[in-house]
């Protein structure tokens, strides 16, 4: 192990450096290379750009298919929620109808139980006032007879 590390010191002391002298058509060729991956990025984020907008729209369409999808059945339950309102509502209506009808002929029975009766007691009442001064002029006929009679025997 020790040679080695030792041979490995060796060869990297006898290695010879490199010396990193750039010419110009090394250089240019750099330059081309940027170029070349400049122009690539820019053409990836055109092209990245591109997908985003085709996504963005597609997912606008989506949305709009949704939301459309989703009014036209708040719409449906509305025109369905207004169609049983407009039932119930003549339902109670005609119902509203039927208890003031009865409402009245039950005023209109009231009046007939209650009022014929003192109707009818009103002109028996008279009756018997009728009946009871003619009984009284009969009476004082009688009177005045008996009296005509004891006076003319």
């Amino acid at each position: 192990m020790k040679i080695m590390v030792i041979i490995l010191i060796g060869l990297l002391l006898v290695s010879s450096k490199v010396y990193a002298d750039l010419s110009v058509a090394d250089l240019q060729k750099i330059r081309e290379i940027v170029k070349e991956s400049e122009t690539r990025i820019k053409e990836i984020e055109k092209e990245s750009e591109t997908r985003m907008k085709e996504y963005v729209k597609e997912s606008e369409t989506r949305m709009k298919e949704y939301v459309s999808s989703e009014i036209e059945k708040v719409n449906i339950k509305i025109t369905e929620m207004d169609k049983r309102l407009t039932i119930d509502i003549k339902a109670v209506d005609t119902q509203l109808g039927r208890n003031f009808t009865l409402i009245l002929g039950l005023i209109a029975l009231i009046v007939f139980a209650v009022g014929i009766p003192q109707i009818i007691t009103a002109l028996q009442g008279r009756e018997l006032r009728k009946q009871a001064e003619k009984y009284e002029e009969l009476k004082q006929e009688v009177e005045m007879l008996k009296q005509e009679r004891i006076v003319l025997p």
